[in-house]
């Protein structure tokens, strides 16, 4: 997936001003680096002169002795997927920030892990848009977990079958715009036509994701297209 600088920087900017991120932050390097969501931890303290903690991998694969680097570090800021939370959760972790995104998040673990951080944001986004599209703040006590809403310079459209905009609470493909959107596949032109196209005069990319949109804007999400 060939990804724009414009895209990168785009996304760290959007990330910074989410989270509130600061010089003061320490980010947890968790995430393998063939991972994309890895760039957040790396990138986004320099854009703001936080500070990155790389995790090995033993530590990596150690909840106790990760619990001991995160408290050790004074690590604020720590992102992985659900199943990577489920193993932080196993050791005694300090209250710190948490993005979660990778997979869907269960309701039961959405609700484990908030009463254990300080703060919860549940992220979605494929590589073809740079690494997150949306985010959802979860709250304490929380009744459903959705994906959110875009972050800045990103457009969300829910397209029925026929490409025409789904009403509220009707489920569509998601389709996803803006400054983040990639160039396409690298050599694979014909892939790239299939997966990008264009709706209304704007480039969109076809995530091939079930969501519908809520009365409050957030999108909930309900699987592939293809399942």
């Amino acid at each position: 997936v060939v990804v724009p600088h414009r895209a990168l920087v785009n996304f760290l900017l959007a990330m910074r001003d989410l989270v509130g991120s600061t010089e003061r932050d320490r980010w947890l390097a968790l995430t393998s680096l063939s991972f994309d969501i890895s760039g957040l931890e790396l990138y986004l303290p320099l854009v703001t002169g936080g500070r990155v903690v790389v995790a090995d991998t033993p530590t990596a694969r150690d909840a106790t002795a990760l619990a001991a680097l995160v408290r050790d570090e004074g690590v604020t800021h720590i992102q992985a997927t659900p199943s990577g939370w489920r193993l932080l959760m196993t050791g005694d972790l300090p209250p710190v920030t948490a993005l979660c995104g990778g997979e869907p998040l269960p309701l039961a673990l959405a609700t484990q892990l908030r009463a254990r951080v300080d703060r919860l944001l549940n992220m979605y986004g494929p590589t073809e848009t740079t690494i997150w599209s949306t985010a959802c703040d979860i709250p304490d006590d929380p009744a459903r977990v959705t994906i959110g809403t875009p972050i800045a310079n990103t457009t969300v459209h829910v397209l029925d079958t026929h490409g025409t905009p789904a009403p509220i609470g009707v489920p569509g493909e998601l389709l996803i715009g803006g400054t983040g959107l990639a160039d396409g596949y690298h050599h694979r032109p014909g892939l790239t036509a299939q997966r990008f196209t264009t709706h209304h005069g704007q480039r969109l990319y076809r995530t091939g994701d079930i969501v519908r949109r809520l009365p409050d804007g957030t999108l909930d999400y309900h699987g592939r297209t293809d399942d």
